[in-house]
């Protein structure tokens, strides 16, 4: 119904019904888009935020979203065991170690070991 109508001779019969449906399509939230996230713990978490972060559930590496590593072997089956975190502190805190290809900084880093390292942060031990 448009708007002039409406104000002109009152609700329709089923406003009542389609107030939900109305709030959210004029971006009251209802229909959020959501994702699965990550915790720190391990837990899952849902997000209105996506992950800045990917990781490999099975092999314990996180990286970011556009990693050629990782998306050459979403063809291989890594989909399923992919997951996501919105921070790299909570994909550290998860246990998982940085990416060697897309963060080869970290990786570095991470690869060096935690002696003499006084602020080293990854559980996942280089071997």
């Amino acid at each position: 119904m448009p708007l002039s109508l409406f104000r002109a001779f009152g609700p329709p019969p089923d406003a009542l019904v389609r107030a939900p449906l109305l709030a959210g399509v004029m971006g009251k939230g209802v229909f959020m888009k959501t994702y699965k996230l990550m915790a720190a713990d391990g837990s899952t978490i849902i997000s209105e935020t996506p992950g800045a972060l990917g990781g490999n559930s099975k092999a314990g590496i996180y990286g970011r979203l556009d990693c050629p590593a990782a998306n050459s072997a979403l063809s291989k089956g890594y989909a399923q065991h992919r997951v996501f975190f919105a921070n790299e502190q909570d994909a550290i805190q998860a246990g998982y170690r940085p990416c060697g290809r897309c963060m080869r900084a970290e990786y570095k880093e991470w690869k060096s070991g935690p002696e003499g390292n006084g602020s080293y942060p990854w559980k996942q031990l280089p071997k």
